[in-house]
């Protein structure tokens, strides 16, 4: 069996359990907002020319998000890969229409309605946003430039002789409140964030096995759990294979633990590089991992774990040469729990080496009926 994906390099444990799912969803979403940002666009054009209510600053932008949105949402249908460069420009066209509105509300609704529009409301949205994009320095550096350039925009083009002359309270007043209120939502943000991080953080060390930054046991029993509730309510199947490094107590006697420690954190990467997509490994405990394939049966499971025992037999660590394997192979069946299907893992891993190792064995022969 070819192999379908690689994994040499070192990737997050996010990265690697949940990367491709979720860049799916992320992009999903990015497209849903595109799409309706180009729509909210055309239609606040089409309300301010009805009731006669434009202004320069939406009668540039109102269409140039329209067109820009449209594209961009049509362009990551087919262009995943230009997901981040997509996200980055459509937040940097939101800045400059704030910005710009800031400076045309300043400029020119201030002195009249002594107030700020209801389109400034969304402005601190700038600032959550570059949170949504962006690690929380980044982030907290975009907010406080956009706040910066906010209030040199405001200094620079606000009308401070003529609200004087007038005496305007409420012209100043809205000024100092949407500062005000621009320093709290940043600052919040970023302690919201700092919480989050480190709460994320965690979590994934909970599930995180140090030595091979692979997800740990109790990660891979929440998998296996959410994989039987979705067999039961959806249909379908999955498969596990149970692998256990052949002879590695004698690397550890012979060449010392740091050895043995360096061959297991290369033997997790070599076996994620022989997988199919979507397919996930856990460190099990001590020399042992458990493979997680959705949506395949043993038979098609039985010609992956071939593939990654024929990797790791090719495979040659320093100093130690190879290191081998024995591979046992179950799937899901009506009726199973998380102890059965592990417990048959187990006992066609241990046939394997019971009939000399670097080997992959299943515990019964597959009916074909059941591969129907």
């Amino acid at each position: 069996m070819k192999s379908t994906a690689t994994g040499t390099g070192h990737i997050t444990m996010l990265e690697r359990v949940s990367a491709a799912p979720f860049e799916r969803l992320r992009r999903g979403l990015v497209i849903s907002v595109l799409f309706l940002g180009a729509v909210a666009s055309l239609a606040a054009l089409y309300l301010q020319v009805v009731i006669e209510a434009t202004n320069p600053v939406d009668l540039t932008f109102l269409p140039l998000m329209f067109v820009l949105f449209l594209g961009m949402g049509v362009a990551l249908v087919y262009r995943a890969d230009k997901l981040q460069l997509a996200e980055k420009a459509a937040y940097l066209l939101l800045v400059l229409y704030g910005l710009s509105m800031l400076v045309y509300q300043v400029r020119f609704t201030l002195p009249v309605a002594h107030t700020f529009t209801e389109t400034m409301f969304w402005f601190p949205m700038l600032y959550l946003v570059a949170y949504l994009l962006h690690r929380r320095a980044m982030a907290f550096r975009i907010a406080a430039g956009i706040w910066m350039v906010s209030l040199v925009l405001g200094i620079v083009f606000t009308p401070f002789d003529q609200l004087w002359r007038v005496q305007d309270a409420s012209a100043f007043n809205a000024l100092l409140q949407f500062y005000i209120s621009g320093i709290v939502y940043a600052t919040l943000l970023y302690a919201f964030s700092r919480i989050e991080e480190s709460y994320a953080e965690n979590r994934m060390l909970a599930y995180l096995d140090h030595l091979t930054q692979l997800p740990n046991r109790r990660y891979g029993e929440a998998v296996l759990v959410q994989l039987f509730r979705r067999v039961r309510e959806h249909g379908g199947t999955f498969s596990v294979i149970m692998l256990d490094l052949d002879g590695f107590k004698k690397v550890n006697d012979r060449h010392g633990h740091a050895v043995g420690d360096r061959v297991l954190k290369r033997s997790a990467l070599l076996i994620q590089r022989y997988l199919p997509r979507g397919a996930r490994v856990i460190r099990w405990g001590g020399e042992e991992f458990l493979i997680v394939l959705p949506d395949l049966g043993e038979r098609e499971t039985q010609d992956v774990a071939e593939e990654v025992r024929r990797g790791l037999e090719s495979s040659h660590h320093e100093g130690v040469g190879a290191v081998l394997a024995s591979l046992g192979v179950a799937g899901a069946r009506p009726g199973d729990t998380l102890d059965l299907l592990i417990q048959r893992a187990d006992q066609a891993m241990y046939r394997a080496k019971q009939a000399g190792g670097n080997r992959v064995m299943a515990v019964a022969p597959v009916p074909q009926a059941a591969e129907a």
